[in-house]
């Protein structure tokens, strides 16, 4: 579990806890849930219609009520709002990008894990430590007309990197910034014996591309 699904989990408790506080202190909440549980069990034993009528009602003023309740809302709100962009930031396998590319270089006979992320225009930040990352080898593809791009390396992932910008610098790790170097090629030492290894291909027009450990 990586620490941004933690940090929503923790959240979405503590909103959970805050709309536990609140019904707990909503009496009339209580008064009509009761009658609501009542009004079924009654229903369920006598199987009388107006008594499934009054559970019906019952529980329709219980749903009212939490309706009103913001703390209800964003309980929900919130995992939903996080789910999309957890998917919309980590692509299914296979899946590429609306708007995308994925470089030509890279062929579909290959094992390799290919994917493809970026946009159009902006800045982005990848995060290499939310990768999944399989044992044959994997490539990640980014292409895009302008804006900066920086990718996080853990420190136990290899790389082999093939980053060009036409206009912009590009720096990896420790090693002296490039301007406007075109095509740049870089290697981490023991690649192809690196149990965690991904090659990346980026194509900016204009913009920068960063390389760091994190």
């Amino acid at each position: 579990m990586n620490k941004k699904l933690k940090a929503i989990i923790i959240i979405e408790f503590f909103i959970v806890l805050g709309l536990i506080f609140h019904v707990v202190r909503t009496p009339h909440l209580w008064v009509v849930l009761g009658l609501a549980i009542l009004f079924t069990v009654l229903a369920t034993r006598s199987r009388a219609r107006v008594l499934r009528v009054l559970s019906l009602i019952f529980w329709a003023i219980t749903t009212m009520i939490l309706f009103t309740v913001g703390w209800f809302w964003l309980a929900i709100v919130f995992p939903a709002i996080m789910c999309i962009i957890f998917w919309k930031n980590n692509p299914r396998e296979g899946q590429t990008i609306f708007g995308y590319d994925i470089f030509n270089g890279a062929s579909a006979a290959e094992n390799d894990s290919l994917e493809a992320q970026g946009r159009a225009n902006g800045n982005d930040v990848i995060d290499l430590e939310d990768y999944n990352f399989k044992a044959s080898g994997n490539r990640l593809s980014i292409k895009k007309n302008a804006g900066n791009t920086k990718i996080i390396v853990p420190h136990d992932v290899a790389i082999k990197l093939d980053a060009t910008t036409q206009t912009g610098l590009i720096k990896i790790f420790d090693e002296t910034p490039q301007i406007n170097a075109g095509n740049l090629h870089y290697f981490s030492e023991g690649f192809d014996h690196t149990s965690k290894r991904i090659t990346l291909f980026i194509r900016v027009e204009t913009g920068n591309i960063e390389v760091v450990r994190g």
